[in-house]
């Protein structure tokens, strides 16, 4: 007979979706901040309707400026919870602190840690443990300023002592050019593929931080061979109360997954 520790992992297991899997591209939508239940909820419909499997919300919202949207919250993670019951989506949200680990956890399938905190080994180590133990995927977004080996050393924290799975985020790096928000690294997907078995994503949303530059770089990340894709989508982006310059509105969302469908299908890949 199976021990009660060998049947909860088999339970744990039994709804657990991969956020990379062989064949498929991968397309994680949302809000930057999540600002009500009304507006994550009628986001979430959208992506459903897509067929896409994984949206993204931010609940706690590192800003530059103190007086900028910090978001919900607890109240954002339960309704992330909320949406995950309704409609099945696998949810993505951004863990600021070592503070916020374990409760983000408990209503979230995909921890993300972001470009300011790549580099913030404690939170990487309990990250890591965590998700380790709980059967949470992690993705790492790159920071601004770090080198791919800094990047993949960093992965090594999360990674010390579990087999998590970890997804690698482009999100650009700061660069003499003002054109766009930041300078997207595209060479930075077949150089991962080259010195790690990895797989790595593309975040355009920051990156450009301009809404019509998202779907041509959305189409370039996929071509140069990305696994996959985290863009902000918003249904009013004008009353956007974070990065709405940036956001897909539910037309363009649904343009993007198009566009790159057609891309990915001549790799024989399909989006999801």
């Amino acid at each position: 007979m199976k021990s009660d520790k060998e049947k909860l992992k088999k339970n744990k297991n039994k709804d657990d979706i991969r956020l990379i899997e062989e064949g498929y591209i991968t397309i994680i939508g949302g809000p930057c901040a999540i600002e009500s239940w009304e507006q994550l909820d009628a986001t979430a419909k959208v992506i459903k309707d897509l067929g896409l499997l994984f949206m993204r919300g931010g609940a706690y919202k590192p800003r530059t400026s103190p007086y900028s949207f910090q978001g919900l919250g607890e109240k954002g993670l339960k309704y992330l919870k909320e949406i995950n019951n309704k409609y099945g989506l696998k949810t993505v949200t951004e863990v600021t602190d070592t503070e916020n680990v374990e409760i983000i956890a408990d209503n979230v399938d995909v921890l993300q840690i972001g470009t300011r905190n790549m580099s913030n080994f404690e939170l990487l180590k309990k990250v890591g443990r965590v998700a380790n133990e709980r059967n949470k995927k992690v993705i790492l977004k790159r920071g601004w300023a770090s080198s791919i080996r800094e990047w993949l050393l960093a992965v090594e924290y999360i990674t010390l002592k579990g087999n998590t799975e970890v997804v690698l985020c482009e999100r650009g790096i700061r660069t003499f050019e003002t054109s766009t928000r930041f300078t997207l690294d595209l060479s930075a997907v077949p150089v991962i593929k080259k010195l790690s078995k990895l797989p790595i994503i593309i975040d355009p949303s920051h990156a450009v931080g301009q809404s019509d530059l998202v779907i041509p770089m959305s189409r370039a990340a996929i071509a140069v061979g990305a696994d996959g894709l985290i863009v902000e989508a918003h249904i009013s982006p004008s009353q956007a109360l974070c990065d709405g310059q940036q956001s897909l509105n539910a037309k363009e969302l649904s343009e993007l997954v198009r566009q790159v469908r057609n891309i990915a299908s001549i790799n024989e890949k399909k989006i999801r």
